[in-house]
């Protein structure tokens, strides 16, 4: 259901204590959800397979450095401007999408991943130009492939607590690598049909965003 649909969805969101989205509520008890092995284990169905953090970690990286390459070709006005994505700029989008690469590093030492997307618009203001942008994005992939080289990564896929309930670290890899991928989609869509960049593709539906 639709949490800010102004009928029943908005209602029934309030009634479960207004809840971070999304959220599956079961028997009133409001489990909210990162990852899908969250839904199988509230719903008593067996997990799926864990993937590789390693492996999807370097495919999450081959999405930032695309990202960045993108963004580098972008005018700083094309940057701020609102998108169908709610009203998101793609500065936005790029602190949604980079700040969580570099809180992985620390989530998978300390057991905890802070991720508070709706303190991105405070992140993003420090980002004044292009080359502040670049710059942040920069040095979280490089952090993020730093990372990467941990010789007991591969082997050690650990429990991380989040605001959205505890996973495994492969489970957040796995998140933040289609949710980086989800929002390159966008970027690339809107910078093309901006004829800002030209880029080969299919055209997303406006309900995408």
């Amino acid at each position: 259901m639709n949490a800010a649909d102004g009928g029943e969805g908005q209602r029934r969101w309030k009634e479960a204590g207004r809840p971070v989205v999304p959220t599956l509520v079961v028997d009133g008890r409001a489990t909210p959800v990162l990852h899908v092995t969250q839904i199988a284990e509230t719903l008593g169905l067996p997990a799926p397979p864990g993937g590789s953090p390693a492996e999807e970690g370097d495919q999450a990286l081959a999405i930032l450095r695309a990202w960045i390459k993108t963004v580098r070709n972008a005018s700083w006005e094309a940057l701020l401007e609102p998108t169908p994505a709610r009203g998101r700029t793609l500065r936005n989008l790029t602190v949604n999408v980079f700040h969580p690469f570099e809180l992985l590093p620390a989530a998978w030492t300390t057991g905890e991943f802070p991720w508070h997307p709706e303190d991105d618009a405070g992140r993003e203001e420090r980002l004044e130009n292009l080359e502040d942008l670049l710059a942040f994005a920069v040095e979280a992939a490089d952090g993020w492939k730093a990372f990467l080289g941990h010789e007991l990564l591969a082997g050690d896929d650990r429990n991380v607590a989040s605001p959205r309930g505890s996973v495994r670290f492969s489970a957040l890899v796995s998140f933040q690598r289609w949710h980086a991928a989800y929002h390159y989609r966008q970027v690339a869509h809107i910078l093309r049909a901006e004829d800002r960049l030209r880029l080969e593709g299919l055209v997303l539906p406006r309900d995408v965003f």
